[in-house]
């Protein structure tokens, strides 16, 4: 009969998720999902899918995720690139992540002697605080973010299978092959190594006054083949990843600004992202921008302060979990571990926001899973008490899934395409040159031309740099015939030292100069230029386009006369 009112309940859950979410099946791509899906040929047609399914997707080279790279190409084969279908695959992703949160909270409630009438309803409560909770509406809402839904589905499984199989070695083979599979979903997948051990150390390990040696000698009892199962699995993938990327590390950096700022922008990183689990509305949002520059100079106030925030939480947390076996202390500790690949200890040369909500899907899963762990301090165990704080805790529980509800559906057609996408990041960022770019590229697609010239009028009068925006604005007038306005444009972005910086934006600069000195009517300027252009990007068509104009306007000019 529990069984029974469990499965209910947990169908019940997941119904009601997919309807509060059902809004996002019409949705379409949004940012670099264009460029994933649409403007790639090779997702299309022919065989070169092999070559990108391990590496330069998206031209990223960092990034080494043939699993899910694979399910892209079979989902844009299979649905021609149509955003809906592929929205529909998130949707059900997350829903199967969220079945899973409701099994490994199930089994955690049963091996911590849980009784079966409570065990009933708290597996399908943690999947509903899972699967509303407002961090994760980027994650449903936002086709790209399959990688952070797959390699959390993966994780999960493996947990689950760790509870559940008892053969040491059947269990280990298990463990070992869906760690390898999580990991060519995404690097994220570090931090399942650790969890694998932090849920045996609450599980298996005995209780809290057994001798801390013989715990640890318990925990490697049970599982020693299962934890060498996943060393041999995660050398192999290195090995696959080197093989595929031609090392391990890719654009790997050091930090700039030495080891305090280092930490501090670590505890920066990390505090946020707990604020984003606690307390994930505020300040949400699809870009937050930063530069690394903000965490350097001496250390002030502001820096102690913020690393000694987070020294404490984690120290505290991690000695909780290991001297008291602390449920609280171990959620804690499960965050964190989630979140470690996150958190900018390894430096990387391409990353522009600061965090992202999506990246604390995993985090929240662990969280969310670990609930029924939780018990009643023996001082609440009076009766009158301990009906006045289920009442409190009910009614909060009730409270917060009404909030996410609501957070849910006024925030998420904020994602419904790019131009709601962008206008909701400008709302909130209104220097930022990755909104500004994107929402005038978004107006241009659109075919919104006076929107997309109200804007430029905007960025014109922004005396903040923006050379991308700059470029943008003179693309636009070119096409309009407005030389004027491409050339005011085009001095703003010469004007910038990041011009020279990258030599696709400076391709852009010379090209679109070239553009605009042909409508002016100087075809040697502009053939000078053009050839600038093509001595950067040689194959390019459409510089050598501009080019071709030039000679067949000259060579028309004396039949004309």
């Amino acid at each position: 009969m529990q069984f029974r009112l469990t499965y209910g309940l947990g169908a019940i859950a997941l119904l009601a998720i997919a309807l509060i979410y059902w809004p996002v099946v019409h949705f379409s791509f949004v940012w670099d999902d264009w460029v994933s899906f649409v403007e790639t040929p090779w997702l299309t047609q022919g065989d070169e899918w092999k070559h990108y399914i391990f590496r330069d997707f998206n031209a990223w080279t960092y990034y080494f995720r043939p699993l899910v790279v694979g399910l892209f190409t079979m989902q844009v084969r299979l649905f021609h690139s149509a955003p809906e279908p592929m929205h529909v695959v998130s949707l059900a992703l997350h829903l199967i992540d969220v079945a899973l949160v409701g099994v490994l909270a199930w089994r955690c409630a049963t091996l911590t002697n849980m009784d079966a009438a409570r065990r009933s309803w708290v597996a399908p409560l943690c999947m509903l605080i899972y699967g509303l909770h407002p961090a994760l509406i980027e994650t449903v809402a936002w086709v790209g973010c399959q990688f952070d839904l797959v390699v959390t589905l993966f994780v999960l499984l493996g947990l689950i299978a760790n509870l559940g199989i008892q053969r040491r070695g059947h269990r280990a083979s298990v463990i070992a092959v869906i760690f390898f599979l999580a990991a060519c979903s995404k690097e994220a997948a570090l931090s399942f190594p650790f969890l694998l051990v932090l849920f045996d150390w609450m599980l298996f390990s005995g209780d809290q006054d057994t001798r801390f040696t013989t715990r640890i000698a318990t925990v490697l009892g049970r599982n020693w083949p299962a934890y060498l199962g996943v060393v041999l699995a995660g050398s192999g993938y290195l090995i696959f990843r080197h093989f595929a990327l031609g090392s391990v590390t890719g654009q790997a950096a050091s930090p700039s600004g030495g080891l305090v700022a280092h930490l501090y922008e670590i505890s920066v990183v990390y505090l946020h992202y707990l604020k984003v689990i606690i307390w994930p509305v505020d300040g949400m949002n699809v870009i937050h921008p930063y530069m690394p520059g903000d965490f350097q100079g001496p250390a002030t106030l502001t820096t102690l302060l913020a690393m000694a925030a987070a020294a404490i939480v984690v120290a505290g947390g991690l000695y909780a979990t290991l001297r008291f076996k602390s449920v609280f202390g171990s959620i804690i500790v499960a965050m964190t571990v989630a979140l470690l690949p996150v958190l900018h200890i390894i430096p990387v040369d391409f990353e522009l926001s600061l965090y992202h909500d999506r990246y604390t899907t995993m985090a929240l899963a662990m969280a969310c899973s670990m609930l029924p762990m939780l018990r009643a301090p023996a001082r609440l165990k009076l009766r009158a008490t301990e009906k006045l704080v289920s009442l409190l805790a009910g009614a909060g529980i009730f409270l917060w899934l009404a909030f996410s509800i609501v957070a849910i559906r006024l925030i998420t057609p904020n994602w419904a395409n790019d131009t709601a996408l962008w206008n909701w990041a400008l709302s909130a960022y209104p220097h930022s040159t990755i909104a500004k770019t994107n929402l005038l590229t978004a107006y241009v697609t659109d075919k919104d031309y006076q929107s997309a010239r109200k804007l430029g009028d905007r960025v014109l009068a922004d005396p903040t740099s923006c050379v991308t925006c700059m470029l943008k604005i003179a693309e636009l007038a070119v096409n309009q015939g407005d030389p004027n306005r491409a050339a005011f444009a085009l001095e703003r972005a010469r004007r910038s030292p990041l011009i020279n910086s990258d030599k696709k934006t400076l391709h852009g600069y010379y090209l679109l100069t070239g553009k605009m000195l042909i409508l002016q009517g100087k075809p040697d300027d502009a053939e000078n230029v053009l050839r600038e252009a093509l001595s950067l990007v040689p194959d390019d068509p459409l510089t050598k386009q501009a080019l071709a104009s030039i000679t067949t306007a000259r060579n028309q000019a004396p039949q004309a006369r």
